[in-house]
């Protein structure tokens, strides 16, 4: 028998689980536990993150007709003893975060078996195969974008184009303007000769207002003064 125990909840309560050479059990509690390591294929560890406490522990048989073995609520500080004790007994093991839907799981495995282990079996449990998985992955994104450098390439002289374009429309734009004023603007003489005009007629105006208040004042009649008698 192994020195180490870890406590879980097989059913309702927990209990004081003993791991052996040859099986995991408590016996003192009713009811008792017993899992004989021989039609066990694999273990798999469930809930397994740093924030939490505790984690599940699946039991797996070989006749996948069997319903799993769930232990509940083991702490985390039994995961590395549990792992040692597997490795010694030659039982695969496997973990994640989440929990999984083992009815449907088992189900799918005993409609056709043959067809899940051409499909990989029980990889989809090894986070190494998941991570390997996602590493193929951001390889071909990364091929697909090697594949195709003339896209941005395209991009960068359309960009190019329409600022060309831009700055051109502006400038003619703007050659436009000038040449409209150009068109439309006089020469300095013509204005030069169109302010004489107007000083001469403003000059006349001026003398034709101060003759008219001369003739006004010789045309009043003159004043008599009145004798003193």
């Amino acid at each position: 028998m192994f020195a180490f125990r870890f406590q879980g909840a097989p059913y309702r309560s927990n209990c004081l689980l003993q791991p052996t050479s040859g099986s995991l059990i408590n016996v003192t509690e009713w009811p008792p536990f017993v899992v004989t390591l021989d039609e066990v294929e694999l273990v798999h560890f469930e809930r397994v993150q740093f924030q939490l406490k505790n984690f599940d522990v699946v039991i797996v048989y070989k006749d996948y007709s069997k319903k799993v073995t769930m232990i509940n609520a083991v702490p985390v500080n039994s995961l590395d003893p549990i792992k040692e004790w597997l490795n010694s007994c030659d039982i695969k093991y496997t973990e994640g975060v989440q929990s999984l839907n083992w009815t449907k799981i088992m189900k799918t495995i005993v409609d056709d078996p043959e067809g899940f282990f051409e499909q990989g079996g029980w990889s989809f449990l090894d986070p190494e195969s998941e991570g390997s998985g996602a590493e193929e992955d951001s390889e071909s994104e990364m091929e697909d974008e090697t594949f195709n450098p003339s896209a941005d390439e395209e991009e960068e002289e359309e960009e190019d184009s329409d600022e060309d374009y831009s700055s051109e429309t502006e400038d003619s734009d703007y050659s436009a303007s000038l040449g409209s004023e150009e068109e439309s603007g006089k020469d300095w003489d013509e204005l030069e000769e169109e302010a004489r005009k107007a000083d001469k007629e403003s000059h006349y105006e001026d003398e034709d207002t101060s003759t008219r208040k001369r003739k006004g004042v010789s045309s009043a009649p003159p004043t008599k003064k009145k004798r003193r008698s």
